[in-house]
Parts: C-alpha cells; structure tokens; sequence
C-alpha cells in the first residue's frame, strides 16, 4: 500500500496491523516443515509468510528459487535436512508471529525495533499528528515520507521542492532502520531519498537507533539543507548522452534489466541534457504503480545517490 495520509492515521493503521503480532524463542528441534509455506513448531501449525520464507531459504543456505519449482514433499525434506543440520550451530531461533502465521527468522543476534516503538520516538521528537505522510505499509516494511513545507524551495519560478525527512524499517529483515533526508518535487510528485553524512542507517543488532533517535533526525534535517545547492548544480551540469548515463548509474547501483527499462521510459516524460534530467528519470521511474515499495524505496534512493555525486 502507498499512498498519503495524516501522521495520526498512518499510527492506527499499524496500530491495527500490529495487534496480533508475537515473538518467542523456539528451539530448533521443534521445527519441522511440511512444505515451504507451512510447518509446525511443537504442536501447532503455522502459515510461513514470504518473509519469513526468504529469511529461512538464507538461513538454511537453499535457493528459494529452487525450492519454490520443488513439489511439497521435496521442499519437506529439503528443508527438515538443512534444519537438523542448523541444530548442530545453534540450540534456539527467534521468531517472529503474526496470529497463527511466521512472519520472520532469526537469530539471537537479532534485535527488534518495531514500527510502533519508533513511531513513539517521533511523536515524543514532536512530529504533528495532523502532518501529511507519504507512505508505504504492508507484512514486510514501512516507509514514511514527511515533508516540511516550511522549508519549501525553488528550482525555478514554477519549480518548487519540499524536504523533509524518510524513515524506513522492516520488523522481518528486508531492511535496516534508516532515516533519511527526503524531497518531494511537486510539479512531478516525485519523491527522492538522499543520503546525508550523518549515520542515518541501523541495522537490527542493538538499541542505539532509538537511543540516538532525536539526534540523527536533528542532525538529518541539518545536512539535508546542503543537498539543496546540488540540485541547481545538477541543472547546470550538462550530459552528453542522458540514455548511457542512465545506463551507466542503473549498473553502478545494481538496478535490475527490468528496473532500469522503467527508468529509460521515465526519462522520456520529462527529457532533457542535464543531470537533473538524469536524477528525474530515476526519482518518476519510482512512481511505477507495478513496482514493490522496497523497489520503489530502491529507486529514490537511487536519485539521491545520483545527487549525492554532483559536484559544485
């Protein structure tokens, strides 16, 4: 789900998708699969959700491609194999629940950081309730978009972009906790997610993302105001073959064939011989209502790392 709310809205509704979500310590000799989408832990049965499905293929070291193209019995024994042999590593895995499905893996390393508790953190840093979010939320993530229209600048005269901040975090391991700086270009509705000096990317091994939580936002929106000068250098900064370079950066920060054809074709709405142009491509390619939020996320991310290289 993508779309825009208010701050107040979006903590209900994961409020509501939270409720029925659990973890417990399970030792391993309790696990026995009966295929790759269920299993039984003691005595029960339990849905595997594709989360949890991608973090045990990892775990056990089983491509999931393969072991999706395996009839059930084959995925079975596949998997309780690799599970015996798990025992011999480790006594227990920490799992993560939702109702009578696994959502997530792993071990005791892992330290959770729930939507909640940081939706907490920035209710207390003092984010308004009524503050418009640009936002993705579903089983596997959740990215918020907050753009501070006080801070509203101009590329042109009918060019205008908002910053703000992005804050991203999955409970089932498809990505650390980052926080971010972020502009929303409103002509376009674009959106972009940039990298600022400060560390702004946590994974899941300790606390220290929320102890430093007020911090990094503080320090997040003050390094994103020098992300403001590269985007008129960008539009200054000419580029002789806007295609290629498309090319050569959607190689460069590891885009899919599938992933960088969208972008040549959003390149095409809105041309131009510029490494804006360039940035642009990437930031409307993210608009592509077939893409996944992670692949989306990817690709404004991608912009802001393009920005990020623009020299003055």
């Amino acid at each position: 789900m993508r779309a825009t709310d208010t701050f107040e809205n979006v903590i209900g509704k994961v409020h509501r998708m939270s409720q029925d979500n659990y973890d417990e310590t399970i030792a391993v000799r309790d696990m026995e699969f009966s295929s790759f989408h269920n299993m039984t832990i003691g005595y029960k049965d339990f849905e595997v959700l594709p989360s949890a499905q991608r973090l045990i293929a990892n775990r056990l070291r089983i491509p999931a491609s393969y072991l999706t193209r395996c009839p059930e019995d084959l995925q079975a024994e596949n998997l309780n194999y690799w599970l015996e042999r798990e025992r011999k590593n480790r006594e227990t895995l920490f799992c993560r629940f939702t109702g009578n499905k696994l959502r997530g893996v792993f071990t005791e390393r892992y330290t959770a950081i729930d939507h909640m508790q940081i939706l907490t953190k920035m209710l207390d840093y003092g984010f308004d309730p009524s503050c418009e979010v640009h936002y993705a939320l579903d089983e596997s993530l959740m990215i918020l978009k907050l753009p501070e229209y006080n801070r509203i600048f101009r590329l042109t005269d009918e060019d205008k972009i908002v910053p703000g901040i992005s804050i991203a975090n999955s409970e089932v391991g498809l990505l650390a906790l980052s926080i971010e700086a972020y502009f929303y270009r409103l002509v376009c509705s674009n959106g972009m997610i940039s990298k600022t000096a400060v560390e702004s990317r946590f994974k899941h091994v300790s606390r220290r993302a929320l102890d430093e939580f007020p911090r990094v936002l503080s320090d997040v929106v003050y390094q994103s105001q020098h992300s403001q000068g590269r985007f008129q250098i960008s539009m200054q900064t000419h580029v002789d073959n806007p295609i290629s370079a498309i090319e050569t950066f959607a190689k460069q920060f590891q885009l899919s064939q599938e992933e960088t054809e969208i972008v040549r074709q959003s390149y095409y709405l809105e041309q131009g011989a510029t490494m804006f142009h360039v940035i642009n491509a990437f930031t409307r390619a993210a608009q592509e209502p077939a893409l996944t939020a992670i692949d989306a996320y990817k690709l404004e991310r991608t912009g802001g790392q393009i920005l990020a290289l623009v020299k003055g």
